[in-house]
């Protein structure tokens, strides 16, 4: 292999064999388990931790270049939801010991090949099979086998058949939609949803992967009306009554694929040397792969030989019968993990204790510092426990301090929960996971110097009491950055719970604007507020306020500005009768940013004065530079271009303490605000210096934001080479954000920049997808991009 590779499996394997060690000496030296060794060189284990990479480095007296190799490739990454191109890539990553299978995947990949043809429907499989046989792994090296065939996307949703409560048709509608950049619609009609749906995807080449589903009336609205498109499904069910789906009902392996699976579980060479006991732990295992992947993993541990394994498998009672049934094998196999464990050390024990605390954790993935407020243990006891349930396969992590659970050892978990917790319990594991995080997000709140507590967050017990430990508040960011989804979920969640929960909800929602500041992003804000804004809890009157103002902020974020001016009407009245000059300020100051953008200078003013009037009289300063603000962006766009410069220069002069993010936001806004009164000299120096800013912050959707600025003052100067520079850098960034809706209107202002280069057909390739965009969003602006194109015919 070359020894520049970056597969940790590989690498580990290139240097260990070049210092002449085996496994075991390796193992001594680094003072690991030889288990730990196998998982790391079989590719079943792709991340270490960094104590662990130190560890192996040292004990292969690695030079300092090898070092940082082993180091990178052990790092790891969080997959994102949109790849380099202009496609969602959401399939998860194949495992690296795929095994067998060969027919079954050359069958699928034939089948949901794209389909041609006036009669042409779309193209459905169907992956049935016990829990555990291996129906995902083989529908995602499928997926990824014919990925480049479906240009436009590869979707993935988990519907959590083979759960309790399977997701419901509207949430998994909701999840495509949302992959698929079109926003929340404000209803769980399945009807309206799938409509939406339906258009969103209508002539895309897209791949859909539905994983687990529980039965056709789930799947049924799921189906587009496209042959461009294809389905993937799995599912315990075979789906019988699902219409012109081609079907593969997956059996347990072949037990040759079996002794293959275990050999790169265990290693090529325990299985060798021991193939009569391989034999028996492949079929004890009912030649599942699941279960053989969790079986084999106590492998290579002290008495943990095959040997012994296999006579574990058989003395269990009944264990032959109970091997025979699809739950009833990974509650045995995870039993027989369990059992060993339990017999071991304290950290054994100990995560013998956590394994059904964990599996209560719901979404993709959760973090160390929340399943260590869960189990109300340190964040080093926490991650030992962790760690060694990954060894068994129990847990995995796909990412620094992340893990889950497979879906199906975390049901068997569930079980266990429910069997060893009372009601009561897992009540409360519940509400210290939102603890944990409202603490999170109200720490980082706690930690700006001039923020005002409006809420009552500060009162005892305070809200950020789960992360007073904390003084970091970019570290904090980026922790509550990787959390967004988790962050919006335990809304949801907490939502949907009694009067407490719901309290709950509110407080991180009413936290989340904060955060989007901070990164500069909205949507989830957005979703979040939509969430708490109509539920029938009685309320501190700050909070109600709160909910009415941050809906109509949130709405603003987001673009809609009409419906954000509703709520403003709300919560102006509720301002005034509050009294506080700060809330009243900042209530004006948002109106009239929302008439700006309405186009209705003479009323935005008027709010913008007061807002100012009211800071000066008051002292009420933290928005002072938002209200000169808006003055003079209200002034310019009535053609006050004295009173504009004057009003900008005094926002400049109380910036200097404003974090970076929004001292560039500012001057994006002035530069704006130049660039619609003809100033455009103005516009490019001011909007320079926004970029820079919103670079050094790396805040990529503000960056987009002044790149955007930039290009259409290049354009209106009639400098198109320029334009279309900075233009298609910013289109590269919003593609990597679908949730800001702003591709369209940058593919539109592209469009222009390529016309005036003369590169027609390049310009209206830009302006038919800016049209698919806007009808997507039902924008009205995607006529106007069709007057473009039919001006360019």
């Amino acid at each position: 292999m070359s020894a520049t590779s970056s597969d940790v499996a590989q690498l580990l394997r290139h240097f260990r064999s070049r210092a002449a060690l085996t496994q075991e000496a390796l193992a001594e030296k680094a003072e690991l388990s030889v288990g730990a060794i196998r998982l790391l060189e079989t590719g079943r284990r792709r991340h270490p931790r960094p104590e662990t990479v130190s560890q192996l480095a040292a004990a292969l007296q690695l030079p300092e270049a090898d070092s940082r190799r082993l180091v990178a490739a052990a790092k790891r990454v969080v997959p994102t939801a949109m790849g380099d191109r202009n496609v969602p890539q959401l399939l998860p990553l194949p495992i690296a010991d795929f095994t067998g299978r060969r027919d079954e995947l050359a069958r699928l990949v034939r089948d949901v090949r794209p389909r041609s043809g006036p009669a042409a429907g779309v193209a459905v499989a169907v992956i049935s099979g016990m829990g555990g046989v291996g129906k995902t792994t083989l529908a995602v090296r499928a997926g990824h086998a014919v990925a480049d065939e479906f240009r436009d996307g590869q979707l993935y949703v988990n519907l959590r058949g083979g759960g309790a409560e399977p997701r419901s048709t509207a949430g998994a509608l909701e999840v495509l939609l949302k992959s698929l950049g079109v926003p929340p619609v404000g209803t769980s009609d399945v009807e309206v949803l799938s409509a939406r749906y339906r258009t969103a995807i209508a002539g895309r080449r897209v791949l859909l992967v539905l994983d687990d589903a529980a039965s056709v009336a789930q799947v049924l609205p799921l189906i587009p009306g496209t042959s461009s498109a294809a389905v993937l499904i799995t599912s315990r069910q075979r789906l019988s009554e699902l219409p012109g789906a081609r079907r593969v009902d997956l059996d347990v392996l072949e037990e040759r694929d079996a002794l293959q699976l275990l050999s790169e579980v265990v290693g090529p060479g325990l299985v060798s040397r021991n193939p009569e006991a391989a034999l028996q732990v492949a079929q004890r295992c009912g030649l599942l792969p699941l279960a053989i992947r969790i079986a084999g993993g106590q492998c290579g541990r002290g008495a943990r030989s095959l040997e012994v394994l296999a006579g574990q498998l058989a003395d269990e009672d009944g264990r032959l019968d109970v091997l025979t049934g699809a739950d009833g094998v990974v509650n045995k196999t995870i039993a027989v993990s369990l059992e060993a464990l339990a017999a071991g050390s304290a950290l054994d024990k100990g995560a013998v204790e956590a394994f059904p605390v964990l599996a209560l954790f719901d979404g993709d993935w959760f973090p160390l510092r929340a399943a260590a407020r869960v189990l109300g243990r340190s964040l080093g006891e926490t991650e030992e426990l962790l760690e060694r349930l990954v060894d068994l396969h129990l847990v995995e992590t796909p990412a620094l301090r992340r893990y889950r659970l497979h879906d199906l050892v975390r049901d068997v978990g569930r079980d266990l929960a429910r069997t060893t917790r009372s009601d009561g319990e897992l009540v409360e594991a519940f509400r210290r996971e939102l603890e944990c995080y409202r603490g999170m997000l109200w720490r980082y709140v706690s930690l700006f110097d001039a923020v005002v507590d409006h809420y009552g967050a500060w009162e005892e017990p305070r809200w950020f009491a789960d992360a007073e430990d904390l003084s970091d508040r970019q570290g904090i960011l980026e922790w509550l950055e990787g959390e967004l989804p988790n962050l919006v979920r335990l809304v949801r969640a907490a939502s949907e719970g009694d009067s407490g929960d719901q309290l709950t909800a509110v407080q991180l929602a009413l936290g989340m604007p904060y955060l989007g500041r901070g990164l500069m992003r909205f949507a989830e804000f957005q979703q979040a507020m939509s969430m708490v804004i109509d539920l029938p809890i009685e309320l501190d009157p700050r909070l109600e306020h709160g909910r009415i103002a941050q809906m109509s902020f949130a709405l603003g974020c987001v673009g809609m500005f009409d419906e954000a001016l509703r709520w403003s009407d709300l919560e102006l009245p509720s301002a005034r009768a509050i009294g506080d000059p700060t809330q009243l300020s900042v209530c004006l100051v948002n109106r009239a940013s929302g008439l700006f953008r309405l186009k209705r200078p003479a009323e935005g003013l008027s709010d913008a004065e007061e807002a100012l009037r009211i800071i000066v009289e008051t002292g009420a300063g933290t928005y002072e530079s938002a209200a000169n603000l808006s003055v003079g962006t209200l002034a310019g766009q009535l053609g006050d271009l004295a009173r504009q410069r004057e009003t900008f220069d005094r926002a400049l002069q109380v910036l200097p303490n404003a974090t970076l993010p929004t001292a560039a936001l500012a001057r994006a806004l002035m530069g704006e605000s130049f660039r619609v009164t003809g100033q455009y000299e103005a516009a490019i120096a001011i909007l320079g210096e926004a970029l820079e800013q919103a670079r050094k912050a790396r805040a990529e959707v503000l960056e987009l934001v002044t790149l955007a600025e930039i290009g259409m003052t290049w354009l209106a100067m009639g400098d198109h080479a320029r334009a279309c520079e900075v233009l298609t850098d910013g289109l590269a960034i919003a593609i990597r954000y679908p949730g800001e809706h702003r591709e369209a209107e940058l593919r539109r202002q592209l469009g222009l920049a390529l016309a005036g280069l003369g590169m027609i057909a390049e310009a209206r390739a830009e302006w038919e997808e800016a049209v698919v965009l806007h009808d997507r969003m039902a924008d009205p602006r995607a006529d106007e991009v069709r007057e473009l194109l039919r001006a360019q015919r």
